[in-house]
């Protein structure tokens, strides 16, 4: 059930992140790859899209749905806090549903990773559960997404970005009102 709700998300998601064909585009915490294969459409064939993740499982659950989509998206083990690829290597960093996971002293060295490995002028976007403002829909919340994700502030992930070097940082709800986004932008030559 989860699944098919987070799979809803993914056309949202996709129009946030306003890819343009070609871009070269980092999911880090890309789980189950679900996200990465809905990226893919938006860059097309002379795009790319890599997912990475701190799970193995993960991963291999990954490269089987792309796989199965036969879409062309390549999965790698690794850390959020230490992507390893070169500085400048891609125009979007995304992460969906995965920064909430991160220990707290470990998101400034991921968010500075994101903004390492951005091209100038590349973006970053991370989307992520809010809890609802009004009490029902908090009750409503608690019961579906439990305490842990009542307790996830997306304001917090705008400072991390702000502090990283990020600009033009902006927050706001997707469409889907339990989804906020902190969105930013490598403005570095």
């Amino acid at each position: 059930m989860f699944g098919r709700l987070l799979r809803r998300t993914h056309g949202a998601v996709v129009d946030l992140a306003a890819l343009s064909a070609g871009e070269r585009v980092l999911d880090v915490g890309c789980g189950t790859g679900s996200l990465a294969i809905a990226l893919k459409g938006a860059v097309g064939p002379t795009g790319s899209v890599l997912g990475i993740d701190a799970s193995p499982e993960m991963i291999d659950v990954a490269r089987r749905n792309a796989s199965k989509a036969g879409v062309d998206v390549n999965f790698q083990l690794a850390l959020g806090e230490a992507i390893p690829f070169a500085k400048g290597t891609f125009d979007l960093v995304v992460s969906q549903l995965a920064v909430h996971h991160l220990p707290d002293d470990l998101k400034p060295s991921a968010f500075g990773e994101m903004y390492r490995v951005l091209k100038p002028g590349g973006r970053c976007l991370i989307v992520d559960f809010e809890p609802p403002k009004s009490v029902p829909g908090r009750l409503v919340a608690r019961m579906v997404l439990g305490s842990v994700m009542m307790q996830i502030n997306v304001a917090d992930y705008r400072t991390l970005l702000e502090n990283a070097g990020f600009n033009k940082v902006e927050t706001g709800r997707t469409r889907h009102r339990l989804l906020s986004f902190v969105r930013g932008q490598v403005t570095k030559a």
